[in-house]
């Protein structure tokens, strides 16, 4: 038995399992950061809109954090008692948790498998399983390191973004 060799295909390089460990725990822990740092922003602000409440208004103030983003939303959104001084954070709120609230769950909560391509970069495997109606619910995101680095960039971005809206929110109603 004779065995082929592709010429096209670099040599198999050796991996240090230590660097990639290191690089995608790294990227991992950037992105917690800056989740952590959008939720602080979500919470000062229902703790500066809670302080400054018009008239029989009620901002609730719950323990975890999604239903924080949820609180944040209804006092300023549609109907809320801060509408008016919320609306650009209301938008920007609502895109925030689309785009990034399920990747924060996977990130959070989802087993890892590091896996290393021939050419030496580094692919992430991340699967959580929940129970939803009883049934389980399994989700798995695949992402290179190319993919993960302009995922980080992006949300980066984005909670760059909100957490000055924020900012700007809580100024404003501590003026009113």
């Amino acid at each position: 038995m004779t065995t082929t060799y592709d010429e096209t295909i670099p040599p198999l390089q050796s991996t240090d399992w230590n660097v990639i460990f290191s690089e995608v725990n790294s990227w991992r822990g950037a992105c917690m950061h800056h989740f952590s740092m959008v939720e602080a922003a979500v919470t000062e602000t229902l703790l500066a809109l809670s302080a400054t409440m018009p008239s029989q208004a009620v901002v609730r103030l719950r323990h975890l954090i999604g239903q924080r983003f949820e609180d944040l939303a209804a006092a300023i959104g549609p109907e809320g008692p801060f509408e008016d001084a919320g609306k650009h954070a209301f938008s920007e709120l609502a895109r925030f948790r689309e785009n990034h609230e399920a990747f924060r769950t996977l990130l959070c909560h989802g087993t890892v498998k590091v896996t290393v391509e021939r050419n030496g970069r580094w692919l992430l495997l991340i699967r959580t399983l929940s129970i939803r109606s009883r049934q389980p619910d399994r989700t798995m995101l695949a992402l290179d390191k190319s993919e993960a680095e302009t995922k980080l960039a992006v949300l980066k971005r984005d909670g760059t973004k909100l957490a000055s809206l924020l900012g700007q929110l809580r100024k404003a109603v501590a003026k009113a």
